[in-house]
C-alpha cells in the first residue's frame, strides 16, 4: 500500500500544475522555483506508486488515474483547509459556539441589543440560549454547562466571575380592563389585596420572593399562584383576569394582547442585572461576548447620563 502521509503542499503543487498544464507556470503562480514544483510532484507520484502527469515538450497533462486522484484529493484538501480555518477562527473567538443562560425577555433592552450586535459582529459563532431560573443558570455557569449566564442581583459563586451590566425598572402587568390602568404608576399599597400569578420557571421564583418581601414589609401576605407555563401563556392568564404579575422593562418590546404594563411608582423598584461565568472557562467566544457586554453597558450609561428622564413608561398592549 502506498505511503499517503503527504504534506498538503505536495497536493497543492500537483493541483496547480494540473490547472496550468505546466511546472513552469505553476511555479510562477506559487512563487517557488520550478525545480521545487517538479521535485515535489515526483515525490508525490513515487508515494502513490503511479504517475499523475504525462510529461511532454509543451508541459504536462493528467493521466486518467491522476485526474481521478486529484479530483478526490482536491476535495479532501479543501475540507482540511476549511477545518483548519474554522479552528483558527475558533481560537481567535470568531467561530465556535457560545451557550448563554437567561431568565428575562430578549424582546428589548440590553440582551436584545447584545444578541443582535453579537450576531452581526461574529456571524460564525453559534449562539445557544437556555432560559431557566436564576438558580439553574448560576449552576450552569459553575458546571460549565453554560458559558455565560445572566441573572438578577450581584451573584457570588465559587470559581466564578460576575459583573453588573445594566438595570431594569419593574412593571406591574394587569389586564387591559383592570381599574389600575387609569393610573400613571402603581404603588405597593394599590396592589396589596390583589391576586398574583407567576411562572414556575424563568424569573418566576424571584418574582415570587420579591412580592413576598415587598408586601410583607407593609403588613400584607400576598396571594400568589405558581403556574407551570412560560412567559407568553402567563401573559394570557393575566389578560383573562387570573391575577396580576410583575415583569421587567425588557418585556415591553413584546406585544401581548389584552394586557397593560404600569411601572411601580418607587424609583428604587429596579433590579440590577449581571453576567456570571466560570473563571476557568477558556472559550474564546466568551471573551468576545464579555467585551461586547462591557461596551454596550458603557454606551448605555453614557446615553442615560446625557438625556433627561422623560416619559412615564406606560405601555398598553391592547
Amino acid at each position: 500500500m502506498p505511503d499517503l502521509t503527504l504534506d498538503l503542499r505536495f497536493l497543492r503543487y500537483a493541483i496547480v500544475t494540473a490547472e496550468y498544464g505546466s511546472f513552469r507556470r505553476a511555479a510562477l503562480v506559487l512563487g517557488v522555483p520550478q525545480s521545487t514544483v517538479s521535485r515535489r510532484v515526483q515525490l508525490l507520484e513515487h508515494r502513490l506508486g503511479a504517475r499523475i502527469f504525462e510529461r511532454h515538450h509543451g508541459g504536462v497533462r493528467l493521466t486518467a488515474g491522476g485526474e481521478h486522484f486529484l479530483k478526490e484529493a482536491a476535495a479532501m484538501a479543501r475540507g482540511v483547509q476549511r477545518a483548519a480555518d474554522e479552528m483558527a477562527a475558533a481560537r481567535k473567538g470568531e467561530a465556535g459556539s457560545l451557550k448563554i443562560g437567561l431568565f428575562t425577555s430578549i424582546s428589548s433592552g440590553f440582551l436584545s441589543e447584545l444578541l443582535a450586535e453579537f450576531r452581526v459582529k461574529y456571524p460564525a459563532i453559534k449562539l445557544i440560549l437556555d432560559e431557566d431560573t436564576a438558580e439553574a443558570n448560576i449552576a450552569g455557569a459553575i458546571s460549565g454547562r453554560l458559558d455565560l449566564a445572566f441573572v438578577s442581583g450581584d451573584p457570588r459563586a465559587p470559581n466564578c466571575i460576575s459583573k453588573t451590566f445594566w438595570q431594569e425598572r419593574i412593571y406591574v402587568v394587569m389586564s387591559s380592563d383592570h381599574p389600575l390602568v387609569d393610573q400613571l404608576t402603581v404603588c405597593w399599597d394599590d396592589i396589596r389585596h390583589e391576586d398574583f400569578i407567576v411562572s414556575a420557571g424563568g424569573p418566576g421564583p424571584e418574582i415570587q420572593d420579591f412580592l413576598i418581601k415587598q408586601l410583607w414589609a407593609i403588613g400584607f401576605r400576598p396571594s400568589i399562584v405558581v403556574h407551570g407555563v412560560g412567559r407568553e401563556n402567563l401573559m394570557g392568564l393575566v389578560a383573562k383576569r387570573s391575577g396580576l404579575s410583575l415583569t421587567t422593562e425588557s418585556s415591553l418590546g413584546a406585544i401581548y394582547t389584552g394586557v397593560t404594563f404600569r411601572p411601580l411608582a418607587e424609583v428604587s423598584d429596579t433590579v440590577i442585572m449581571s453576567g456570571i461565568w466560570s473563571s476557568s472557562n477558556e472559550n474564546p467566544a466568551l471573551k468576545r461576548a464579555i467585551e461586547l457586554c462591557v461596551r454596550i453597558a458603557d454606551d448605555r450609561r453614557r446615553t442615560a447620563r446625557s438625556r433627561p428622564n422623560v416619559g412615564s413608561g406606560i405601555i398598553n398592549n391592547g
